[in-house]
């Protein structure tokens, strides 16, 4: 496997760390001029996507976190998609993931982070350091859940959702498509598509 890294700011620096013991073999950054991260060679910017697998590679890792709009890392998805390659996973060597849970290609898994039965994680998902996602939840392709967020059972949230870091959702709830659950958050009703909430208990924003 010849793995490219698309990003190399604070998240995906941290993936780079994550991913041992395999590497990344070369960087794709909007600052080419970098040179290396980590002793990675950046390769170039996202123009030369396209270009990779007639270089060798065949799997790529998304390097961009998001603190509120998932929608640039589910572009950079398809467009790596589009050009060929495959998503590889990254899981980090002390997050515990259930043998019965479901993760689909492209999946991030990061440090004390806990993944539980028959919990289904749909594509290019981040599940951010220490958060915990309980039995029975189904997260759609391209969320992002922050740093020690706590998904109770049976919780449902939409494609492109961000869940905020230290945010809590309570067992049952589903959170809609597109949808931004602030940090610190308590989410005790149903958020719909598209809609912004915050505060203990959590309500929507204006």
């Amino acid at each position: 496997m010849k793995c490219v890294l698309l990003g190399a700011g604070g998240h995906g620096r941290v993936l780079i760390e994550a991913f041992q013991p395999k590497t990344f073999d070369g960087i794709l950054d909007a600052r080419p001029g970098l040179g290396s991260v980590a002793g990675v060679p950046v390769l170039g910017d996202d123009e030369m996507l396209p270009r990779l697998p007639g270089l060798g590679f065949t799997h790529f890792v998304i390097g961009l976190g998001s603190t509120a709009d998932c929608s640039a890392r589910a572009r950079l998805y398809e467009s790596a998609v589009q050009a060929g390659l495959s998503a590889a996973e990254v899981m980090h060597s002390t997050a515990w993931i259930s043998p019965c849970a479901t993760l689909e290609a492209g999946c991030q898994v990061l440090a004390r982070a806990v993944v539980h039965v028959s919990a289904k994680l749909g594509e290019n998902v981040l599940v951010n350091t220490g958060a915990i996602i309980e039995h029975d939840c189904q997260i759609a392709a391209h969320c992002h859940i922050a740093t020690g967020a706590i998904l109770c059972g049976g919780v449902i949230v939409g494609e492109s959702a961000h869940i905020g870091a230290g945010a809590v959702i309570r067992q049952g709830i589903r959170i809609g498509a597109r949808a931004l659950v602030a940090a610190g958050a308590v989410v005790v009703k149903d958020v719909p598509d598209g809609g912004r909430v915050a505060g203990v208990p959590a309500r929507a924003l204006p």
